[in-house]
């Protein structure tokens, strides 16, 4: 029994590894992408034809 509890304290006091962002691209970056896909499938072409009217302004 004692052994189970000095086991559980050394499990408790190790260092947890730390999570790493992907490399790619930010979760924003990411969020962006998708925010984008939507768009274009739901209003498709006529979006495109925004956005570059915006982007040469």
């Amino acid at each position: 029994m004692e052994d189970s509890t000095h086991n559980q304290k050394k499990t408790e006091n190790r260092a947890q590894p730390k999570a790493h962002p992907s490399p790619k691209y930010s979760f924003e970056e990411d969020l962006r992408r998708k925010n984008i896909d939507t768009m274009l499938e739901i209003y498709g072409e006529e979006y495109m034809a925004k956005v570059g009217d915006l982007i040469q302004q």
